[in-house]
């Protein structure tokens, strides 16, 4: 009788050990399904500023990439030397301290890069907005808590200048509302949208010129004009980026793009915060983002996200699902290799009448040990398959415990976080989980396959290990 049919004759035989044999990989398989699951499990998420906003990008400076050419530039200045390079600048003060500082150049968007994006196909509109730059209100005054001490304030308003206002994030997301007046569009030069409070405790109206200066040299620098085109109501309010009466959300005043700039001494070298870039067809999403993503620009100066920032939110608060499926692999392979190595060990030490009896036959060592590895792949393919008809269940609760793991993590970490104004500018943009597609694809059988077949080949092997080191006389004499 050929190999094959001994090994037949053996697993129908022990009953056993043939059962116990199949429940142990049987179980491990299930996991390994799991495993290669989780790593092509898909998470639907719903984020209410993405379905706002609809599909759009966003451009804004990649700050490792801007700190390594800080560093660059400073050491082209030279240690211990006062000097400026490409917007950076190092000063020693008189009290020995070292004073180092960027200027816009430095910092901002290029304007270049953002209109070659802008021509992509797709590209539907775009809208470049700059950072909030605190000036002084000079012929108006500001929303301001008398019970705080302003002394640490700048005592100014903030400007946030767009390029298209109806495209500005606060604008798209709702948090604002422009009741009276109309909004800024690329047209405009030094007008401006106030809120409702500005004009109410002003008596401001549209039509009326609002008056600002820097805020450093509130006496001596030159005041700058603009018209009030809107009033915008708070819906839910506009984060503050930082602390300050001078960032609250009442004193943001919308200004055509390049108005921020003029009062605060830099005209002519803006500071251009964010880029976003408006798909015309939903559908083409990804297909636009590659063409974008072609375009012949410095990419190492930027991060390019989805507008709501998703894109990154979910990959910083999901990439640890594939680490935990990983670990799950390498974990459940290593118990099952040691489980039915260890099974396979004490069955081998019980069957030693047998395996003598075939080496008396004239049967090799390899010839035995070959008889014990299709045992246990016969044993395999049985309990493969039937892991295979329950891995969608398994998988799926798998994969689910992990999702909800990881928001309940990323919960406890918001609620630490909670006092942090940088954090609270995304929090309300947070994608939530809504939903965890987990598909037993082709792929994900085929690899889990080769995976349990690998665990049986080496767990069997490793357990015959004690056959092949003995002589066949050794065997035979134990039969006695």
């Amino acid at each position: 009788m050929n190999v094959f049919g001994l090994s037949i004759r053996s697993v129908l035989r022990k009953r056993a050990k043939t059962i116990l044999l199949l429940l142990i990989i049987f179980i491990t398989s299930l996991f390994i399904f799991a495993g290669w699951a989780c790593k092509s499990a898909s998470i639907q998420t719903q984020n209410e500023s993405r379905q706002a906003i609809g599909a759009s990008f966003r451009l804004e400076i990649n700050e490792a990439n801007r700190s390594q050419k800080v560093a660059e530039l400073s050491k082209q200045i030279g240690e211990g030397t006062n000097g400026s390079a490409g917007g950076y600048h190092q000063e020693q003060l008189a009290s020995g301290d070292w004073m180092t500082w960027t200027d816009n150049s430095f910092d901002t968007l290029l304007m270049d890069d953002i209109k070659k994006i802008a021509e992509v196909d797709g590209i539907e509109a775009y809208n470049v907005t700059t950072a909030n730059t605190v000036v002084n209100p000079v012929n108006f005054e500001r929303i301001e808590d008398k019970d705080i001490d302003q002394s640490f304030d700048q005592q100014g308003v903030s400007l946030r200048g767009n390029l298209c206002m109806e495209l500005d994030f606060d604008v798209q997301k709702g948090n604002i509302e422009v009741k009276e007046g109309r909004m800024i569009t690329p047209e405009d030069t030094d007008v401006c949208v106030i809120s409702r409070e500005i004009a109410d405790l002003n008596g401001l109206k549209v039509g009326d010129v609002l008056e600002f200066n820097n805020w450093k040299e509130r006496e001596s620098s030159t005041v700058y004009s603009a018209e009030i085109a809107g009033i915008y109501d708070s819906i839910s309010g506009i984060t503050p980026i930082m602390y300050g009466d001078s960032y609250r959300s009442e004193n943001i005043i919308f200004t055509d793009l390049s108005f921020p700039e003029k009062p605060e001494g830099n005209e002519g070298s803006p500071l251009y915060q964010y880029a976003t870039f408006t798909v015309g067809d939903v559908d083409e999403y990804e297909t636009v983002k590659k063409r974008i993503q072609a375009v012949n620009i410095g990419w190492e100066r930027y991060d390019f996200l989805d507008n709501t920032g998703m894109s990154d939110t979910m990959t910083e608060n999901f990439g640890e699902l594939e680490k935990m499926s990983s670990l799950i692999l390498i974990l459940v392979c290593i118990s099952g290799i040691i489980i039915i190595c260890l099974v396979s060990l004490f069955w081998l030490k019980s069957r030693v009448h047998e395996i003598g009896i075939y080496l008396s036959l004239g049967r090799t060592k390899c010839g035995i040990i070959m008889q014990m590895l299709l045992e246990g792949i016969l044993v395999g393919c049985a309990a493969f398959l039937l892991a295979a008809a329950v891995s969608p269940i398994v998988s799926q609760g798998v994969v689910g415990s992990l999702v909800d793991d990881q928001t309940r993590r990323l919960e406890e970490q918001e609620q630490m976080e909670a006092g942090m104004v940088a954090n609270a500018l995304l929090e309300d943009d947070q994608a939530k989980v809504v939903g965890v597609s987990v598909e037993i694809s082709g792929n994900v059988i085929l690899l889990s396959g080769i995976s349990v077949l690998g665990i049986i080949i080496i767990a069997i092997a490793g357990s015959c290990i004690f056959i092949m080191l003995q002589k066949p006389k050794e065997i035979l004499s134990r039969m006695s």
